[in-house]
């Protein structure tokens, strides 16, 4: 068995690649391609929109299929789809296949994404794949950092073209190599092969507290989803309305990704005395007091807030992989993320356009204070997940 530390680093540095050439990918190139093409900038845009909701489809089947034959198949997968919808976006003469070309990045996205390797590393490692999952995390919190400027260097020397297609073989020589070299096909370690609730909490479709707890984890992740969805887009215009110049509104805006690294740098230090409801807990707490601090604290504490939001954004992400893993067990918690990844992903592909509607309707207090209301509800519904949690480890 290969150490977990080194097959941590290895799927955490795949992860980097995978959010850094999608999520992020056109934070860069987005203007460029407009400018070279003359496609509407909103249809530039919109491409990621359509392959996100693409994806939706297959999330559910990629969890059964994570928990049938464990991470390496979905994730090796995940690195020829990446690289196939990169290099049709590379070469594409139209729209139709730009298009075509997102699609298939969004069908590697949910095979290939945080919820596939938090499934993955739950299988190989049952129980104590948490801190695993904080490792990965802590890669894939660098992909802005890493991939904008890549990005920008790339646009100068090669295009957006040659960047992409740079991306692409980047999928093929360094994301397939670990995937097929690094993680081993035996997925049956610490009882992670066993029956499930033999060890572990019940699957959530034998009790009725599980699925409860399902639905409890689905309205946490939904409506965070939403807030850290439009937040992450609209920042420097919702910054802007407080009076802040577009220099400034960028440069605090920077704040975010330290926090959020430095918040998982945190957890993988302390976080194993704790069970990771709490942790979910103190992530939508701290998103929340972010939030509400930004719609009216003097300007000097803006970077404050968004020290908490960015923390708590941190937070979330190893949360979400490692809860459902203590919720049930190793063998459903996959495909719990496959049935949440559904709403999750139409919810991250509808938020921008539902961020750019409030603000323009109600301006940004106003979408602040709705952003708000939605930090309570997951807040309170993260308080109920931390009571049935305690409930489903009673279950015989």
């Amino acid at each position: 068995m290969r150490p977990r530390w080194l097959v941590a680093s290895g799927v955490g540095l795949a992860q980097l690649l995978a959010f850094g050439t999608t999520y992020y990918l056109l934070t860069v190139l987005g203007r460029p391609m407009h400018e070279d093409t003359g496609w509407p900038l909103t249809f530039v845009y919109g491409g990621m929109s359509v392959g996100m909701l693409a994806g939706a489809v297959f999330a559910p089947r990629i969890g059964r299929w994570i928990r049938s034959h464990g991470g390496k198949p979905a994730l090796s997968l995940s690195s020829l789809l990446f690289a196939t919808g990169l290099a049709t976006i590379a070469v594409s003469p139209s729209l139709p296949v730009y298009f075509a070309g997102w699609v298939v990045i969004g069908f590697a996205m949910p095979a290939g994404l945080y919820d596939a390797a938090f499934g993955t590393l739950g299988r190989l490692y049952g129980l104590d794949a948490r801190r695993a999952i904080t490792t990965v995390t802590l890669w894939g919190g660098l992909a802005s950092t890493t991939f904008w400027p890549l990005s920008g260097l790339l646009v100068e020397a090669v295009g957006w073209r040659g960047a992409c297609g740079t991306y692409a073989a980047m999928h093929l020589l360094i994301g397939l190599p670990i995937y097929r070299l690094l993680l081993p096909a035996a997925e049956k370690v610490n009882g992670a092969g066993a029956p499930a609730g033999e060890g572990t909490a019940k699957p959530p479709g034998l009790s009725r507290t599980g699925s409860a707890a399902v639905w409890a984890l689905g309205v946490v992740l939904i409506a965070e989803t939403l807030v850290a969805s439009i937040i992450s887009v609209h920042l420097v215009t919702l910054l802007r309305e407080r009076g802040l110049t577009l220099a400034a509104a960028v440069a605090l805006g920077v704040v975010i990704g330290p926090s959020q690294v430095s918040a998982r740098f945190g957890e993988s230090v302390f976080g194993a005395r704790f069970h990771p409801s709490l942790t979910m807990i103190v992530s939508m707490g701290a998103i929340m007091a972010g939030v509400a601090l930004l719609i009216g604290v003097p300007t000097p504490a803006i970077p404050l807030a968004l020290v908490l939001y960015g923390a708590g954004i941190g937070l979330v992400s190893v949360a979400r992989g490692s809860l459902p893993l203590f919720l049930f067990g190793p063998l459903e918690a996959p495909v719990v993320s496959g049935k949440l990844g559904r709403p999750l992903a139409v919810i991250s592909a509808l938020a921008p356009s539902l961020g750019a509607f409030l603000i323009t309707r109600t301006g940004a207090t106003a979408t602040l204070s709705v952003l708000v209301v939605l930090c309570a509800v997951s807040l309170i519904a993260a308080l109920i997940l931390r009571r049935l949690s305690t409930e489903l480890h009673r279950e015989p």
